[in-house]
């Protein structure tokens, strides 16, 4: 087995953690490390490739070479991060027509606003209420804890109180904003918000399942 050796970190670099590393033809070796430098405000991702050599007691060490890039570890999740993810298994299907298109495209605020439109569209048809009834008002009137047509009436009151400030807090927060403003988004904000999204989804398919039987 063969040594690696610490390299001694220069005074600037706050923590390194080593991500991954594949070993390749010859003597060489790429590394992924993440490296927090405490002069640059973002975290980086280092790809670099190592070279095997000894060091003064004739062990094998791998020395790293000028062949390699740092990007910012945000930039490295857009480029790598998000494909490794299996969003047909974490998203509904609905959120998948509807908004990881604009997701790939890094267009998130707008794969949020599909998102949570399709969520108003189900609770509309699945409560059958009226186009006028809109957003939060609308998801009001059909978890209302007493008459709502969506609302669980074998669940306790504090539950059912708690479905209907879900749905019209996920309105407010989610879809609203996207509405009427420009908002900026990051990829794993925007993948999250469409998590809760789907959550909301499979919540209404098993309240509809429920009624029906």
């Amino acid at each position: 087995m063969l040594k690696k050796k610490k390299n001694k970190k220069p005074t600037d670099i706050e923590n390194q953690s080593i991500l991954a590393e594949t070993y390749g033809p010859g003597y060489k070796m790429i590394r992924l490390t993440r490296v927090k430098d405490s002069k640059n405000p973002n975290t980086l991702i280092d790809l670099r490739l190592f070279q095997r050599g000894s060091d003064d007691d004739g062990e094998d060490v791998y020395y790293p070479t000028k062949k390699g890039v740092q990007i910012k570890e945000e930039q490295f999740q857009r480029l790598i991060g998000k494909w490794t993810l299996v969003p047909t298994l974490l998203f509904h299907p609905l959120i998948i027509k509807k908004s990881y298109p604009s997701l790939k495209r890094e267009e998130f605020d707008t794969a949020v606003f599909q998102a949570f439109k399709a969520v108003e569209v189900r609770v509309r048809k699945a409560s059958g209420l009226p186009a006028s009834h809109v957003g939060t008002a609308l998801m009001r009137k059909a978890f209302d804890i007493e008459s709502g047509l969506l609302t669980d009436n074998s669940a306790p009151k504090a539950e059912r109180e708690g479905m209907a400030h879900l749905f019209a807090g996920a309105i407010s927060c989610y879809k609203n904003p996207h509405s009427h403003r420009d908002v900026e988004l990051t990829f794993n904000e925007a993948f999250e918000m469409l998590l809760v999204a789907s959550h909301l989804l499979r919540i209404l398919e098993r309240l509809n399942k429920g009624n029906k039987t």
